[in-house]
């Protein structure tokens, strides 16, 4: 999933509060009618479920960008070093200071001989 996903997922949430939010006032402004206090309670309890899952997303949602990214690097790198399959000279060159080392300490050999 993409990041916008995610704020698509936090946009949807907010569309839902203030549309029930705005059903309760709706209900409000006219006279009373039979039920009018069950329909509030229970648009209260869905604004209050709405509200806290908005709530609750919009905190975690920089782990759960977070947790997406370290996840990825692990894989990327395992399947670089599976695709290489043989350490060659030219890679321990570039990656191995142990092997620059000892190339060098060849070199002095070779040209004491």
């Amino acid at each position: 999933m993409t990041e916008e996903g995610l704020n698509a997922s936090i946009l949807r949430l907010q569309s839902f509060v203030v549309e029930t939010y705005g059903m309760i006032k709706d209900i409000y402004k006219r006279d009373q009618e039979e039920g009018d206090v069950d329909k509030i309670a229970q648009l209260s309890m869905k604004l209050a479920q709405y509200e806290g899952a908005l709530l609750t997303l919009r905190g975690y949602k920089q782990d759960i960008i977070d947790s997406a990214a370290v996840e990825e690097e692990p894989e990327e790198e395992l399947s670089e070093e599976q695709d290489e399959g043989v350490i060659t000279e030219e890679y321990l060159e570039k990656e191995s200071k142990t092997f620059r080392n000892s190339q060098a300490h060849q070199k002095k050999k070779k040209g004491k001989k």
